[in-house]
């Protein structure tokens, strides 16, 4: 159950008028408030209000990138409520809205489990204690807390906001170098965070539901720049809920588009559990 519940935090750490303005201008728009309230601007309407969200979402996507597959390794620190857990390795994997599968390993390379995780099922072989175990995607919500799709997942490792829809977008903020956004999907409130150069800082995720009272932070760290793609190189995720959780992953190495296949032979020996 460690294990499993260990893969699947990884799994999951493992989101229109304007569309012609340049970043610059919408910096420099920007930038002349300096007031961490929402800004207020003379006579705004709704439109404004809107057009303007538009603008700061557009300038985020240009930061977007297109990729087929994704490979990495990186280092994952997890704790709970019993402290912090045995730090290891995640081999990731991935071809976009297809497959992300994983392989964690100790400290000094020792694999102990691989994971299969398409849109619909989880796969968990764990090659230390020589069993498979098959389970629906939905288990990933049990566990998590958080009801996380496949997409997101993707979004995650990626470093793309999740929860987080332009049409849902209804607020905004401004500080220096921070732009904050705010949504909300019917299940969720988001506040996605940008800085200067429109990268995405950090996402605060809270529930409508006052009786679950879920809440997710999740930040993007330490970008690099590489071929011309910025990518946040460490990821931390708070998850507060009935059982606390935070992992952290560190990004040693990454590549997107390379060649890469997907082993997972079970052994006959390996038994099944459910």
């Amino acid at each position: 159950m460690r294990y499993w519940k260990l893969g699947c935090l990884v799994g999951f750490y493992l989101l229109a008028s304007t569309a012609c303005r340049s970043t610059k201008k919408i910096g420099q728009a920007i930038s002349k408030k300096d007031t961490v309230a929402l800004i207020a601007i003379p006579h705004v309407t709704y439109e404004d209000t809107l057009q303007y969200i538009s603008g700061l979402i557009d300038s985020m996507r240009l930061h977007h990138f297109s990729y087929t597959t994704f490979s990495a390794k990186t280092k994952v620190v997890y704790s709970n409520k019993d402290g912090k857990q045995p730090d290891f390795i995640a081999f990731i994997r991935m071809q976009k809205d297809s497959v992300i599968w994983l392989s964690l390993a100790n400290d000094i390379g020792i694999e102990g489990i691989r994971m299969i995780i398409t849109p619909d099922t989880i796969k968990v072989m764990d090659k230390l204690a020589k069993t498979i175990q098959i389970r629906p995607l939905s288990s990933l919500q049990e566990i998590s807390q958080i009801p996380f799709s496949f997409t997101d997942l993707q979004k995650i490792l990626i470093g793309e906001a999740i929860f987080f829809e332009k049409e849902k977008v209804y607020s905004y903020s401004a500080k220096p170098n921070e732009y904050t956004m705010y949504s909300n999907n019917g299940l969720f409130k988001n506040a996605v965070s940008v800085n200067g150069d429109f990268q995405i800082e950090k996402s605060r995720i809270d529930d409508l539901n006052p009786a679950l009272n879920r809440r997710a932070d999740l930040f993007y760290k330490d970008y690099e720049r590489r071929d011309h793609i910025a990518f946040s190189t460490l990821r931390e995720i708070f998850i507060s809920y009935k059982d606390n959780f935070n992992v952290q992953m560190k990004f040693k190495d990454y590549q997107f588009d390379p060649a890469i296949t997907f082993p997972f032979t079970v052994p006959k020996k390996f038994k099944k559990i459910p």
